[in-house]
Protein backbone atom coordinates (compact mmCIF):
# COMPACT_ATOMS: atom_id res chain seq x y z
CA UNK A 1 0.00 0.00 0.00
CA UNK A 2 1.17 3.72 -0.96
CA UNK A 3 2.28 5.50 2.50
CA UNK A 4 -0.42 8.13 3.86
CA UNK A 5 1.73 10.99 4.70
CA UNK A 6 -0.34 13.35 6.94
CA UNK A 7 -1.03 16.92 5.50
CA UNK A 8 1.26 19.73 6.18
CA UNK A 9 -1.44 21.84 7.87
CA UNK A 10 -4.07 20.00 9.87
CA UNK A 11 -7.32 21.56 11.33
CA UNK A 12 -9.61 19.79 13.36
CA UNK A 13 -13.19 20.69 15.36
CA UNK A 14 -11.68 24.10 15.63
CA UNK A 15 -13.67 26.56 18.07
CA UNK A 16 -13.73 30.14 20.14
CA UNK A 17 -15.48 31.70 22.10
CA UNK A 18 -16.15 35.14 23.74
CA UNK A 19 -17.50 36.19 26.97
CA UNK A 20 -19.14 39.76 25.95
CA UNK A 21 -22.01 41.83 27.13
CA UNK A 22 -25.43 41.84 25.32
CA UNK A 23 -28.11 44.26 27.15
CA UNK A 24 -26.27 44.20 30.59
CA UNK A 25 -26.18 40.54 30.63
CA UNK A 26 -23.35 38.05 30.23
CA UNK A 27 -23.63 35.86 27.07
CA UNK A 28 -21.20 34.17 24.85
CA UNK A 29 -20.15 35.32 21.53
CA UNK A 30 -19.54 31.90 18.70
CA UNK A 31 -16.49 33.61 16.96
CA UNK A 32 -15.48 30.19 15.38
CA UNK A 33 -17.46 26.94 15.53
CA UNK A 34 -16.03 23.39 15.17
CA UNK A 35 -14.51 24.02 11.53
CA UNK A 36 -11.89 21.17 10.44
CA UNK A 37 -9.20 21.69 7.38
CA UNK A 38 -6.31 20.73 5.83
CA UNK A 39 -3.46 22.79 3.60
CA UNK A 40 -0.80 20.80 1.68
CA UNK A 41 2.58 21.92 1.77
CA UNK A 42 3.37 24.98 -0.81
CA UNK A 43 -0.77 25.28 -1.47
CA UNK A 44 -2.91 28.40 -1.01
CA UNK A 45 -6.38 28.09 0.90
CA UNK A 46 -8.50 31.13 0.80
CA UNK A 47 -10.64 31.55 3.48
CA UNK A 48 -14.07 33.86 2.09
CA UNK A 49 -17.18 35.04 3.90
CA UNK A 50 -18.90 38.27 4.74
CA UNK A 51 -17.47 40.73 7.06
CA UNK A 52 -17.89 39.00 11.13
CA UNK A 53 -17.65 35.46 10.10
CA UNK A 54 -14.78 34.34 11.50
CA UNK A 55 -12.17 34.51 9.44
CA UNK A 56 -9.64 36.36 10.99
CA UNK A 57 -10.27 34.48 14.12
CA UNK A 58 -9.50 31.57 12.03
CA UNK A 59 -5.97 32.80 10.91
CA UNK A 60 -4.87 34.11 14.53
CA UNK A 61 -6.11 30.66 15.99
CA UNK A 62 -4.59 28.64 13.57
CA UNK A 63 -1.13 30.17 14.38
CA UNK A 64 -2.10 30.79 18.37
CA UNK A 65 -2.44 34.49 18.50
CA UNK A 66 -5.44 33.22 20.14
CA UNK A 67 -5.84 30.47 22.34
CA UNK A 68 -9.17 27.90 21.31
CA UNK A 69 -12.09 27.38 22.79
CA UNK A 70 -11.74 23.65 22.40
CA UNK A 71 -10.47 21.96 19.47
CA UNK A 72 -6.68 21.52 17.54
CA UNK A 73 -4.16 22.12 14.97
CA UNK A 74 -1.12 20.41 14.30
CA UNK A 75 1.97 21.69 11.85
CA UNK A 76 3.96 18.72 10.65
CA UNK A 77 1.98 16.31 12.85
CA UNK A 78 2.72 18.65 16.33
CA UNK A 79 0.25 19.85 18.40
CA UNK A 80 1.15 23.52 18.24
CA UNK A 81 -1.55 24.38 21.58
CA UNK A 82 0.30 21.88 23.43
CA UNK A 83 3.97 23.05 22.50
CA UNK A 84 5.61 24.86 25.74
CA UNK A 85 9.16 27.02 26.02
CA UNK A 86 11.36 26.39 23.13
CA UNK A 87 9.50 24.17 21.36
CA UNK A 88 6.62 27.02 20.94
CA UNK A 89 9.22 29.55 20.16
CA UNK A 90 9.86 26.99 17.09
CA UNK A 91 6.98 26.96 15.97
CA UNK A 92 6.67 30.57 15.96
CA UNK A 93 9.25 30.77 13.51
CA UNK A 94 7.48 28.37 11.19
CA UNK A 95 4.07 30.44 11.19
CA UNK A 96 3.88 33.95 10.47
CA UNK A 97 1.26 36.02 9.74
CA UNK A 98 0.58 39.64 6.99
CA UNK A 99 -1.82 41.96 9.05
CA UNK A 100 -5.00 43.30 7.29
CA UNK A 101 -3.56 47.06 8.00
CA UNK A 102 -0.29 48.28 7.26
CA UNK A 103 -0.73 51.60 8.77
CA UNK A 104 -1.68 49.94 12.15
CA UNK A 105 0.64 46.70 12.01
CA UNK A 106 3.99 48.86 11.55
CA UNK A 107 5.48 50.63 15.21
CA UNK A 108 5.65 54.52 14.14
CA UNK A 109 8.39 54.74 16.38
CA UNK A 110 10.84 52.39 14.87
CA UNK A 111 12.47 52.75 11.51
CA UNK A 112 11.48 50.02 8.85
CA UNK A 113 15.42 48.60 9.69
CA UNK A 114 14.76 48.12 13.00
CA UNK A 115 11.16 46.29 12.51
CA UNK A 116 12.50 43.84 9.84
CA UNK A 117 15.91 42.79 12.20
CA UNK A 118 13.76 42.20 15.55
CA UNK A 119 12.74 38.99 14.35
CA UNK A 120 15.94 37.87 12.96
CA UNK A 121 17.48 39.03 17.15
CA UNK A 122 14.50 37.79 19.05
CA UNK A 123 15.30 34.55 17.39
CA UNK A 124 19.07 35.08 17.20
CA UNK A 125 19.30 33.53 13.47
CA UNK A 126 21.66 36.45 13.00
CA UNK A 127 23.87 39.50 14.17
CA UNK A 128 26.44 42.01 13.15
CA UNK A 129 26.99 42.21 8.92
CA UNK A 130 25.31 39.01 8.97
CA UNK A 131 22.10 40.74 10.26
CA UNK A 132 22.92 43.68 8.04
CA UNK A 133 23.04 41.47 4.67
CA UNK A 134 19.95 39.89 5.85
CA UNK A 135 17.66 43.03 6.22
CA UNK A 136 19.09 43.96 3.29
CA UNK A 137 18.43 40.97 1.10
CA UNK A 138 14.44 41.19 2.49
CA UNK A 139 14.02 44.67 1.40
CA UNK A 140 15.19 43.21 -1.73
CA UNK A 141 12.51 40.52 -1.46
CA UNK A 142 9.96 43.16 -1.56
CA UNK A 143 11.06 45.50 -3.90
CA UNK A 144 12.14 48.09 -1.30
CA UNK A 145 15.79 49.79 -1.53
CA UNK A 146 18.25 49.38 1.31
CA UNK A 147 18.36 53.35 1.21
CA UNK A 148 14.45 53.09 2.31
CA UNK A 149 15.48 51.05 5.72
CA UNK A 150 16.38 54.42 7.67
CA UNK A 151 12.71 56.01 7.62
CA UNK A 152 9.88 55.49 9.62
CA UNK A 153 6.55 54.35 8.65
CA UNK A 154 4.97 57.03 8.08
CA UNK A 155 7.35 58.36 5.67
CA UNK A 156 5.56 55.20 2.87
CA UNK A 157 3.06 55.03 1.25
CA UNK A 158 0.33 51.83 2.04
CA UNK A 159 2.00 49.42 -0.52
CA UNK A 160 5.21 50.07 0.67
CA UNK A 161 3.78 49.82 4.02
CA UNK A 162 2.46 46.67 3.27
CA UNK A 163 5.66 45.40 1.88
CA UNK A 164 7.61 45.93 4.86
CA UNK A 165 5.07 43.52 6.26
CA UNK A 166 5.71 40.72 4.35
CA UNK A 167 9.42 41.50 4.74
CA UNK A 168 8.88 41.40 8.33
CA UNK A 169 7.16 38.08 8.37
CA UNK A 170 9.72 36.33 5.45
CA UNK A 171 12.51 37.28 8.08
CA UNK A 172 12.64 33.98 10.24
CA UNK A 173 12.34 31.50 6.59
CA UNK A 174 8.62 30.76 7.73
CA UNK A 175 6.92 27.59 5.95
CA UNK A 176 3.23 28.90 6.60
CA UNK A 177 1.92 32.31 6.87
CA UNK A 178 -1.40 33.67 7.36
CA UNK A 179 -2.21 36.65 4.89
CA UNK A 180 -5.32 38.07 6.38
CA UNK A 181 -6.48 40.64 4.07
CA UNK A 182 -3.40 42.11 3.05
CA UNK A 183 -4.53 44.01 0.35
CA UNK A 184 -7.88 45.38 1.45
CA UNK A 185 -6.55 48.55 2.89
CA UNK A 186 -4.91 49.15 -0.50
CA UNK A 187 -5.60 51.11 -3.37
CA UNK A 188 -7.00 49.26 -6.69
CA UNK A 189 -4.08 50.10 -8.17
CA UNK A 190 -1.70 48.35 -5.99
CA UNK A 191 -3.45 45.43 -5.03
CA UNK A 192 -2.14 43.62 -7.94
CA UNK A 193 1.14 44.33 -7.94
CA UNK A 194 1.12 43.06 -3.93
CA UNK A 195 -0.97 39.83 -4.84
CA UNK A 196 2.16 39.11 -7.43
CA UNK A 197 4.49 39.59 -5.32
CA UNK A 198 3.27 37.28 -2.79
CA UNK A 199 2.90 34.49 -5.60
CA UNK A 200 6.47 34.95 -6.46
CA UNK A 201 7.27 34.30 -3.03
CA UNK A 202 5.66 31.47 -2.52
CA UNK A 203 7.47 29.76 -5.62
CA UNK A 204 10.69 31.03 -4.69
CA UNK A 205 10.64 30.04 -0.94
CA UNK A 206 8.31 26.94 -0.67
CA UNK A 207 5.80 28.91 1.28
CA UNK A 208 2.30 27.63 2.68
CA UNK A 209 -0.40 30.25 2.77
CA UNK A 210 -3.74 30.46 4.05
CA UNK A 211 -5.18 33.27 2.34
CA UNK A 212 -7.95 35.52 4.09
CA UNK A 213 -10.05 38.12 1.76
CA UNK A 214 -13.25 39.51 1.04
CA UNK A 215 -12.30 39.74 -2.50
CA UNK A 216 -13.94 36.49 -4.29
CA UNK A 217 -11.99 37.95 -7.86
CA UNK A 218 -8.92 38.16 -5.17
CA UNK A 219 -9.19 34.53 -3.59
CA UNK A 220 -9.58 33.10 -7.11
CA UNK A 221 -6.35 34.33 -8.12
CA UNK A 222 -4.50 33.38 -5.15
CA UNK A 223 -5.99 30.27 -4.34
CA UNK A 224 -5.37 26.39 -5.22
CA UNK A 225 -8.70 25.87 -2.93
CA UNK A 226 -11.50 27.71 -1.35
CA UNK A 227 -13.61 27.73 2.33
CA UNK A 228 -16.21 29.39 2.24
CA UNK A 229 -17.40 31.07 5.64
CA UNK A 230 -20.61 31.65 7.46
CA UNK A 231 -21.30 33.01 11.33
CA UNK A 232 -18.22 30.81 12.27
CA UNK A 233 -18.62 27.95 10.01
CA UNK A 234 -17.48 26.51 6.78
CA UNK A 235 -19.99 26.00 4.81
CA UNK A 236 -18.57 24.89 1.87
CA UNK A 237 -15.03 23.44 0.76
CA UNK A 238 -13.46 22.96 -2.32
CA UNK A 239 -11.11 23.51 -5.28
CA UNK A 240 -10.74 26.66 -6.63
CA UNK A 241 -11.86 26.00 -10.01
CA UNK A 242 -14.49 23.88 -9.30
CA UNK A 243 -16.18 26.15 -6.54
CA UNK A 244 -16.57 29.08 -9.05
CA UNK A 245 -17.81 26.57 -12.16
CA UNK A 246 -20.64 24.74 -10.04
CA UNK A 247 -21.20 26.37 -6.23
CA UNK A 248 -23.44 23.56 -4.71
CA UNK A 249 -24.42 26.06 -1.21
CA UNK A 250 -26.88 28.66 -2.05
CA UNK A 251 -24.92 30.91 -0.17
CA UNK A 252 -21.78 30.39 -1.93
CA UNK A 253 -24.17 30.68 -5.06
CA UNK A 254 -25.21 34.23 -3.74
CA UNK A 255 -21.70 35.06 -3.27
CA UNK A 256 -20.86 34.70 -6.90
CA UNK A 257 -23.80 35.76 -8.27
CA UNK A 258 -22.68 39.22 -6.57
CA UNK A 259 -19.51 39.36 -8.68
CA UNK A 260 -19.73 42.40 -11.44
CA UNK A 261 -19.00 41.60 -15.05
CA UNK A 262 -16.96 43.53 -17.11
CA UNK A 263 -18.89 43.57 -20.09
CA UNK A 264 -21.92 46.15 -19.95
CA UNK A 265 -24.13 43.93 -22.34
CA UNK A 266 -23.83 41.12 -20.44
CA UNK A 267 -26.08 40.95 -17.23
CA UNK A 268 -26.01 38.09 -14.37
CA UNK A 269 -28.59 37.04 -13.05
CA UNK A 270 -28.72 37.63 -9.22
CA UNK A 271 -29.22 35.36 -6.12
CA UNK A 272 -30.15 37.81 -3.61
CA UNK A 273 -30.16 37.10 -0.11
CA UNK A 274 -33.20 38.63 2.13
CA UNK A 275 -32.80 39.30 6.01
CA UNK A 276 -29.24 39.80 7.98
CA UNK A 277 -26.74 37.48 9.27
CA UNK A 278 -27.97 35.99 12.57
CA UNK A 279 -26.10 37.81 15.78
CA UNK A 280 -22.94 35.15 16.82
CA UNK A 281 -24.62 35.51 20.17
CA UNK A 282 -27.79 33.85 19.61
CA UNK A 283 -26.90 31.61 16.13
CA UNK A 284 -29.98 29.45 14.53
CA UNK A 285 -30.40 25.86 16.27
CA UNK A 286 -30.10 24.28 13.13
CA UNK A 287 -28.49 25.27 9.94
CA UNK A 288 -26.70 28.90 10.70
CA UNK A 289 -27.85 29.78 6.56
CA UNK A 290 -31.65 28.56 7.76
CA UNK A 291 -32.77 32.31 8.07
CA UNK A 292 -31.98 33.70 4.80
CA UNK A 293 -31.77 30.66 2.64
CA UNK A 294 -34.96 30.35 -0.15
CA UNK A 295 -34.87 26.58 0.25
CA UNK A 296 -35.35 25.96 3.67
CA UNK A 297 -37.35 23.89 5.83
CA UNK A 298 -37.91 22.52 9.28
CA UNK A 299 -35.08 19.85 9.17
CA UNK A 300 -32.76 22.97 8.54
CA UNK A 301 -34.24 25.18 11.14
CA UNK A 302 -34.09 22.26 13.62
CA UNK A 303 -30.54 20.06 12.49
CA UNK A 304 -26.77 21.60 11.49
CA UNK A 305 -25.78 19.64 8.52
CA UNK A 306 -22.43 18.26 8.19
CA UNK A 307 -20.02 19.09 6.11
CA UNK A 308 -20.04 16.66 3.82
CA UNK A 309 -17.72 15.42 0.92
CA UNK A 310 -20.30 15.13 -2.23
CA UNK A 311 -17.62 14.96 -4.84
CA UNK A 312 -13.96 14.21 -5.22
CA UNK A 313 -12.08 17.03 -3.04
CA UNK A 314 -16.21 19.01 -2.56
CA UNK A 315 -17.37 19.70 0.95
CA UNK A 316 -20.79 20.95 1.24
CA UNK A 317 -22.80 22.15 4.43
CA UNK A 318 -26.37 21.33 3.21
CA UNK A 319 -29.36 19.45 3.52
CA UNK A 320 -30.89 20.86 0.21
CA UNK A 321 -27.81 20.26 -2.08
CA UNK A 322 -29.14 18.18 -5.51
CA UNK A 323 -26.23 15.27 -5.40
CA UNK A 324 -28.27 14.39 -8.94
CA UNK A 325 -26.41 17.21 -10.91
CA UNK A 326 -23.07 16.34 -9.84
CA UNK A 327 -21.86 13.69 -12.44
CA UNK A 328 -19.51 11.71 -12.87
CA UNK A 329 -17.77 14.46 -15.89
CA UNK A 330 -17.87 16.79 -13.26
CA UNK A 331 -16.02 14.56 -10.84
CA UNK A 332 -13.26 13.83 -13.26
CA UNK A 333 -12.74 17.36 -14.63
CA UNK A 334 -14.13 20.10 -12.60
CA UNK A 335 -13.03 18.23 -8.89
CA UNK A 336 -9.20 17.38 -10.93
CA UNK A 337 -6.60 17.32 -8.06
CA UNK A 338 -5.21 21.09 -8.61
CA UNK A 339 -1.73 21.87 -9.43
CA UNK A 340 0.37 23.85 -7.06
CA UNK A 341 4.24 25.15 -7.96
CA UNK A 342 6.81 25.36 -5.22
CA UNK A 343 10.36 25.13 -4.74
CA UNK A 344 11.70 21.63 -4.02
CA UNK A 345 13.18 21.31 -0.23
CA UNK A 346 16.62 21.37 -0.21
Amino acid sequence: MPEVTAPFLEVAHLSKNFNVKANGKKAILRAVHDISFTIDRCETLGLVGESGCGKSTTGRLVINLLEPTSGMVKLEGQDIFAAKGPQKKALRRKMQIIFQDPYASLDPRMKIWDTIAEPLIIHNLAKGQALHNRVNELLGYVGLSVAQSDRFPHEFSGGQRQRIGIARALAVDPQFIVCDEPVSALDVSVQSQVLNLLKDLQRELGLTYLFIAHGLNVIKHMSDRVGVMYLGQIVELSPAHALYEDPLHPYTQALLSAIPIPDPTIERERFILEGNVPSPIDPPEGCAFCERCPYSDEICRTRRPDLAELAPGHWVACHKVDTSTITSERSSSAFAETETTCKEDT
